[in-house]
């Protein structure tokens, strides 16, 4: 049955937005995780699914609408029935900002802030920042088709090891910005688990580099790396993901874009903008809290 939801997730990073059979793959691996994974309590992750299932209807072409799916039916039809029985007994919502305080996600951060906090103190001098990078140690490429790739998520690499994961997909969306672009560009991505890293872009026009990152890496955007690259720091042993192809890099669509994403838990639309910087939103107190004292924004707290 995994292997089932891994080619259904390969389908969907490959494919193009409105191509006929997205909403179908939303439909089958909901319904995967309903009937196959019963010892489990998925409800909503079967939820979330098919409601991008329906999305993504919204995206079709008219001539194929109205969608019929036998599995979309299914699954509203267990959803109804579930929601029947828990209606006197709701289940609890956890909340996954319990995440916001695992220490590797805070170690990550503050690298990439402290790494930032270098350049723009050496920008307000007017001083030239010297940054040194090293040769990879195994090639990265892209592939000439997207056929056949499968899904692959930051905890299933191996965090100790050199290694190109060729025949496999990374999908994640920007949590940390880039404010340089020299000797490459430096963002922190969180992939569908909640887990981030840092990976580090080359292989761009230089001349380009500003437009990188103002107008594409943007915080809540979203990217597919083909056979994403795991790479060991040759001073400080940090693994980070390293793009030597640029080619390798494929933006999902505008409209998976998060709009004012919340700098520390990654909600959209968030309220509240740090009053200095004018750069940071918040969705609560709590978030801006915690992103001023676990991951010391005062680093980066300046005006562009």
């Amino acid at each position: 049955m995994s292997e089932t939801i891994r080619a259904y997730r390969a389908f969907l990073a490959a494919a193009p937005k409105d191509h006929r059979k997205v909403p179908e793959s939303y439909y089958g691996m909901a319904s995967c995780y309903f009937l196959h994974e019963k010892h489990q309590d998925n409800t909503d992750n079967v939820k979330k699914i098919y409601q991008q299932g329906e999305e993504a209807e919204k995206l079709q072409l008219p001539c194929f609408l109205p969608y019929k799916s036998d599995n979309k039916t299914l699954i509203k039809e267990m959803l109804d029935e579930k929601s029947s029985l828990n209606t006197e007994s709701p289940t609890p919502v956890i909340s996954d900002k319990s995440r916001l305080k695992n220490p590797d996600r805070i170690a990550v951060i503050l690298e990439h802030r402290k790494w930032q906090n270098e350049f723009l103190q050496a920008r307000d001098n007017s001083a030239s920042a010297v940054y040194t990078t090293h040769k990879p140690r195994v090639p990265q490429r892209t592939v000439k088709s997207l056929i056949g790739l499968k899904p692959i998520t930051i905890r299933e690499m191996n965090p100790i090891k050199d290694h190109v994961y060729e025949g496999y997909v990374l999908s994640v969306k920007i949590i940390g910005e880039a404010y340089s672009w020299m000797p490459s560009i430096h963002l922190v991505i969180e992939d569908e688990h909640l887990d981030c890293i840092k990976i580090c872009v080359y292989g761009f026009p230089e001349d380009h580099g500003e437009y990188f990152t103002t107008k594409v890496f943007r915080i809540g955007s979203k990217m597919n790396i083909i056979n994403p690259y795991l790479r060991i720091g040759a001073s400080d042993r940090i693994p980070v993901i390293r793009v030597d192809d640029f080619s390798s890099i494929m933006m999902q669509s505008e409209s998976e874009y998060i709009v004012n994403m919340c700098r520390c838990c990654g909600e959209a639309n968030a309220p509240c903008v740090c009053s200095k910087c004018k750069q940071a939103r918040y969705c609560t107190k709590e978030c801006q809290t915690i992103d001023w004292k676990l991951y010391n924004h005062k680093l980066i707290c300046k005006k562009q």
